[in-house]
């Protein structure tokens, strides 16, 4: 896969995906600690997104002013309907090894993309856990190890549209550079696509991965 400008409808896609904000980062939810992964089982990975939420959104679109409608009603410390979104990717290493390529070759990395809605959310300045696993025996097929390293990942807050800047949601390798970090989510948000059953929300598992995100949307 080689790197290339995408069309102006998929740049049109991406923009609606990750919303148009003006707001600056962590104003709504920021990262607590850095995005893991661990070996869960024999049977799965757990890749672990940590994050706060710092206040709820409305408050700054009231603007000091109380509501005066039932449209405008919202319970200051409770938060609806947060989408926590992933995009992440691996090397394939069989892949990789069989056609002698280069570590840092995309054309070698898979794409993988899960979600979790959740109805409601405490707003306890308490860390909140979003946890997804990923199949072993796929990394096993792959020879990703036992401890695959992530090779870049996305993520996404958003609730009704509306998406959440956050600090260092996006991360690719070892590169800071916009044109490069920039690229590879529009290769991830692409490519995970096509495989979005692999990677899922630990529930789907057993409801103990919610932890204080309960209740979802099923």
């Amino acid at each position: 896969m080689k790197i290339i400008l995408i069309p102006l409808l998929f740049t049109v896609m991406l923009c609606h995906l990750f919303g148009q904000s003006n707001e600056k980062e962590d104003q709504t939810i920021k990262l607590d600690g850095k995005i893991t992964i661990s070996e869960e089982s024999d049977s799965w990975l757990k890749i672990t997104v940590p994050f706060l939420i710092v206040k709820h959104p409305d408050l700054k679109k009231m603007d000091g002013k109380r509501p005066e409608s039932i449209e405008e009603m919202f319970n200051p410390e409770f938060l609806d309907n947060l989408k926590i979104s992933i995009w992440v990717s691996f090397m394939n290493e069989f892949n990789r090894k069989e056609l002698g390529g280069d570590r840092k070759d995309v054309r070698f990395f898979n794409y993988y993309h899960a979600e979790i809605e959740c109805l409601a959310l405490e707003i306890d300045r308490r860390t909140k856990k979003a946890e997804f696993l990923f199949p072993s025996i796929i990394a096993k097929m792959n020879e990703m190890g036992s401890y695959p390293k992530i090779m870049g990942y996305v993520t996404e807050f958003s609730r009704n549209g509306e998406n959440f800047p956050v600090s260092d949601q996006i991360k690719f390798l070892n590169y800071d550079k916009k044109e490069y970090v920039d690229r590879f989510r529009d290769m991830a948000l692409n490519d995970a696509s096509e495989v979005n059953t692999v990677l899922i929300p630990g529930y789907f598992i057993n409801d103990s991965y919610l932890n204080n995100l309960g209740p979802v949307v099923r």
